[in-house]
């Protein structure tokens, strides 16, 4: 740091600063149960990412059978994906026979 900023090199670190930013982490260390979740610095406009099931669900329970953390609560109609569990494979969306579900965002 000394050759490219003379003298108090320190002061160049503030060059690089973060106002607003989003974003996501995962906890993988249950395999079976991958957890994920967002977050944002500063006041970006967030961004749903993902999927989600609309009204036209009639309640068939294919999306559960193929969704691989078990994250669809197929006890409602419409069905209902925890995002903090989903790993946005969007399996749930191709195999929907009513094209019910569909990617946020």
């Amino acid at each position: 740091m000394q050759s490219i900023y003379p003298g108090d090199s320190r002061t160049a670190l503030e060059v690089f600063r973060i106002y607003e930013a989003e974003g996501e982490f995962f906890d993988i260390s249950d395999p079976s149960h991958i957890v994920r979740d967002h977050f944002t610095l500063g006041n970006p406009a967030e961004t749903k990412s993902g999927y989600e099931v609309t009204d036209t669900c009639i309640g068939c329970k294919l999306c559960y059978s193929v969704c691989p953390q078990k994250c669809i609560d197929i006890e409602k109609i419409p069905a209902e994906i925890n995002q903090n569990h989903c790993l946005h494979c969007g399996r749930c969306e191709e195999i929907c026979p009513k094209q019910a579900i569909r990617k946020r965002g």
